[in-house]
Order: structure tokens, then C-alpha cells, then sequence
């Protein structure tokens, strides 16, 4: 068994871990290349919480009798749209932050992955680009994150692969719908490096009653998928 805790800095909702980054963090540890990561509770936030392998493989991340999350190697097959330049990106993650800033009320207002209130996040507030269901923004790695190698561990990759799957389904949905991220199977097949600048793109795929599954992925300047997720996210009930 292995301790863990997820600082309060990495929150999603304001009293819980962002799933982007809790799944990142399990990944991590489990180290394999693709990762399917099950959020199964809120993950509280400077809590001292356990790791422990699960029977026929895997790790399971709990709460004293509480199970949060769980982790296993998952080979995914996941077609990623074609992205928009990082100027067109540019100007769609720009428009995305000004209509975020008009929100009033927002839970998310100071998530790390997404939160517009936040000085010390990640920024990814993409919109949407064209009519083909896709919500872009750029993106650049803060330098404060990296390793000191200079490349983006999976706990930052895969917060910023998580909050735009939910983005893909903001502009289909009622504007008080609430939706919260139940799964996430991702694969990094290139680190990222802080300072460089990507295009970072959601897409809806489909709908079954309150179940919602979105696509997302880290694309480089020259057009190459560095990152890339398959997610599962619920509605939640009105």
C-alpha cells in the first residue's frame, strides 16, 4: 500500500481533485503507456489517501473504506479529427475565456484545468471551431510544471486532456446542465515540453441518456498527436 495526496492546488470542482489530474497521477504510478482510469467518488483534496493493487492487475486509490478511483493498462483505438491551425486555435481559445469571464455562478470558475479565476492553472478554455463539432484553443505548458528535464509529466498531460471533452458537450447541452468526468482512457504518445505551443482540441461522439462521450487530444505545431483521450462523462441528475 502507497500513500498519496492530491494537493488542493490540483482541484476540479472546489473541494475535489481534477479527474484530468487524479487519473494522471495513477497512470503515473501504474506505468503503462494507456491508462483507463475510473473516477468512482470525489477524490478529497490534502487528504492522505492509499494506493492499492487490484486483484487481476491494476491500482485502486481509496479513502480508508472509500473507493475513489481506479486504474488499469487499456489499448485504446481513437480517430482524432483534423485540428485547426494554432492561429485559428489561438483565436477560439481567446473567445473561449471571454465567454467563460461572462459566466457568473460557475463551480468550475477555479478549476485547474479550466478555471478563468485561476493565475496558476492550466487555461484550457477551448470553443468551438467551424460546424464540425470540435472546440479548440492553443496551449503552452507552464515552464514552473515541467520536469526538470523540460518535458510535461502524465498528471499535467492528462489534466489538460480532461477538461475538453466537457467543453465539447457545453455547446449541445442546456445551459444549466452539470456534467462530471466518470472516466478517462488516455495514451501520451509523445511527452509534451513546456514552452511549446499546441493545439489542444474536444469532440463529441455520443450520447446515451445521461452518458456523454467526447474525444480529446494534444496536437504539436507541425500537425502530430502528442496526446490523446476517450471519455466518459454523466449528467448529472437535475
Amino acid at each position: 500500500m502507497t500513500a498519496l495526496t492530491i494537493p488542493s492546488r490540483f482541484n476540479g470542482p472546489p473541494a475535489s481533485g481534477n479527474g484530468g489530474y487524479v487519473g494522471g497521477l495513477l497512470a503515473e504510478r501504474l506505468g503503462e503507456r494507456s491508462v483507463e482510469v475510473t473516477l468512482r467518488a470525489p477524490p478529497p483534496l490534502d487528504a492522505m489517501l492509499s494506493l492499492r493493487p487490484r486483484e487481476g492487475g491494476g491500482l485502486a486509490l481509496v479513502d480508508g473504506d472509500t473507493l475513489l478511483a481506479e486504474a488499469r493498462a487499456a489499448e485504446f483505438a481513437l480517430e482524432v479529427p483534423p485540428a485547426p491551425s494554432l492561429e485559428y486555435a489561438a483565436a477560439a481559445g481567446a473567445i473561449g475565456r471571454m465567454l467563460a469571464h461572462r459566466r457568473t455562478g460557475d463551480p468550475y470558475r477555479r478549476c485547474f484545468g479550466c478555471g478563468i479565476d485561476r493565475d496558476d492553472g492550466l487555461l484550457i478554455v477551448p470553443s468551438p471551431v467551424g460546424d464540425t463539432g470540435v472546440v479548440a484553443t492553443d496551449w503552452s505548458p507552464p515552464a514552473a510544471l515541467a520536469e526538470p528535464d523540460g518535458t510535461v509529466g502524465a498528471p499535467l498531460a492528462w489534466a489538460a486532456l480532461d477538461c475538453p471533452a466537457g467543453f465539447a458537450w457545453t455547446h449541445r447541452l442546456p445551459d444549466d446542465a452539470q456534467m462530471i468526468t466518470g472516466r478517462i482512457t488516455a495514451r501520451i504518445d509523445t511527452p509534451l515540453r513546456a514552452g511549446e505551443r499546441y493545439v489542444v482540441i474536444g469532440w463529441p461522439i455520443m450520447q446515451d441518456g445521461r452518458k456523454l462521450l467526447a474525444g480529446t487530444a494534444i496536437i504539436d505545431a507541425e500537425g502530430v498527436v502528442r496526446a490523446r483521450s476517450l471519455q466518459l462523462w454523466l449528467l448529472m441528475r437535475q
